[in-house]
């Protein structure tokens, strides 16, 4: 009799444990289902939703650290050795991002805006004075007109001259403010006057402060939570840019790494829209992080992304032309920097090829310190931290017509063309003074053919001949000089 009542409490306890559970299992989902759809109700770019403001101007602080490399060996380069930088920075600007002429479309299902952003110099955390420290690097702007001009011999020789007469060189040394936000550069000066279109002022960052990158239209995520900040067009682009080989290549795919969907999972990728490059890039799951007590899933790009086309077939529509693929690390933007010799890679080439490290002394990659990564929070997609790290280079190689050092043909060809030059400019003072030397011959023998024909009238007579002679020879006149006596 005590064991039966025992089982039967046993089995109550353990049915209440089951319906309870079970009940609470169902409303955690019901819950979850609820806090989701209220998630994705507040998740959205439209006016009055907890993102919309900060999404407009983000409030935490984004800070800019600009490294140079000094070259410090350009005599010995020259003479074939291998080039030394050494790193010189930061120089930090805190970066003011905001979205301007925000307007609303079709019905809240996507929204317009344009990207400012500025920046302002900190002392504190850089260090030295931009003002005043210089860099001796490339002359970026006399090799984007060398590599404009190469395969024109007139040209390229034209452009030498140029170079020569204003004094720029393959190499150049500018303060720190100059390099990135310009100066005027005489060569492209020069340049300039022959052609309108070409800027006179070159900066890394030139026009860059204070100015956005054009419009962005973005969708809201009011129809598809998934569409949350993707973009739908860049500068009226819809879908499909004009720079690239591919149809792949020139595809506008994800958001423009300000917003993300919510609900991530750890099995996709992540897609981003830079005007820096022209292109979009992705990023997969690396590990779970923790940002100040926030869980976050930490994306970064993987190596497939500045592979090479045999390493990844997918990115042979990045090669500007077939002569033009670069090895893994590196991403020649040439088409949307007016054909400048400019190829983006992560700093120190990390994730490329070991040969481009090995090329350079100085260089040394190190994961800590040169990874891009997002830490994003999965639920709700907003990023908790973040590390945008790229290296711009400058390709430079021997240009016809522009030796490095100058050789015995190449000297004979300006030399030529200067002759040619000198002949083409002095060519009116020849024909004046051949006019001149003319008409000086002309008088010359003017005047002495008058003095001959004055004293030859003075000289002689006229005599008659006799009348046998005309009846043999006919009448004639016979000059005779005077005091000699007739036959």
């Amino acid at each position: 009799m005590t064991r039966r009542p025992c089982a039967i409490y046993a089995v109550g306890i353990i049915c209440a444990s089951l319906l309870i559970v079970g009940i609470g299992l169902v409303v955690a989902q019901v819950f979850r289902t609820f806090m989701l759809n209220r998630l994705k109700k507040e998740i959205v770019l439209v006016e009055g939703s907890r993102v919309f403001e900060s999404w407009k101007s983000p409030p935490p602080p984004v800070y800019m650290e600009y490294f140079f490399f000094n070259f410090t060996n350009v005599d010995a380069f020259l003479e074939g050795a291998k080039p030394e930088l050494k790193q010189v920075g930061p120089y930090t600007y805190r970066e003011y991002r905001y979205k301007d002429n925000v307007s609303m479309l079709e019905n809240d299902k996507k929204v317009s805006a344009y990207n400012y952003k500025s920046f302002v110099f900190l002392r504190e955390k850089s260090v030295g004075d931009p003002a005043v420290d210089s860099i001796h690097t490339v002359n970026i702007p006399a090799w984007a007109v060398m590599n404009k001009v190469k395969g024109s011999f007139w040209k390229s020789s034209m452009v030498a001259i140029w170079m020569n007469s204003v004094g720029s060189g393959l190499f150049a040394t500018r303060t720190v403010d100059e390099l990135l936000w310009g100066y005027e550069d005489p060569l492209l000066a020069r340049v300039s006057t022959s052609s309108p279109e070409v800027e006179k002022v070159f900066g890394l960052m030139y026009k860059k402060n204070g100015s956005h990158s054009g419009e962005f239209v973005y969708h809201t995520g009011k129809q598809n939570s998934l569409d949350y900040g993707r973009v739908e067009t860049w500068k009226g682009e819809r879908y499909k840019l004009t720079f690239w080989t591919s149809n792949q290549s020139n595809s506008i795919n994800g958001s423009d790494g300000s917003a993300f969907h919510p609900m991530l999972n750890k099995n996709e990728r992540i897609y981003i829209f830079t005007p820096d490059l022209c292109r979009s890039i992705h990023m997969e799951f690396e590990k779970d992080v923790e940002v100040k007590g926030i869980p976050a899933y930490r994306f970064t790009p993987p190596r497939s992304v500045f592979a090479s086309k045999e390493e990844n077939p997918a990115n042979e529509g990045f090669c500007v032309s077939p002569k033009e693929c670069l090895g893994t690390g590196l991403l020649k933007v040439s088409p949307c920097r007016k054909g400048a010799p400019v190829v983006a890679s992560f700093p120190h080439f990390y994730l490329g090829d070991n040969k481009y490290v090995a090329a350079i002394d100085g260089m040394s990659p190190k994961r800590e310190h040169h990874q891009t990564f997002l830490d994003l929070n999965p639920t709700t997609g907003v990023i908790v931290r973040a590390n945008k790290r790229a290296q711009i280079n400058i390709l430079i190689n021997r240009i016809s017509g522009f030796p490095v050092v100058i050789d015995d043909a190449s000297a004979a060809r300006v030399q030529k063309l200067l002759l040619i030059v000198t002949l083409v400019s002095n060519f009116p003072l020849f024909i004046v003074g051949l006019g001149v030397l003319m008409l000086a011959v002309f008088i010359v023998l003017l005047i002495r053919a008058r003095k001959q024909k004055s004293s030859t009238e003075g000289d002689t007579s006229y005599s008659p001949v006799s009348d046998k002679e005309k009846e043999e020879n006919g009448t004639y006149i016979c000059l005779t000089p005077k005091g000699e006596p007739q036959a």
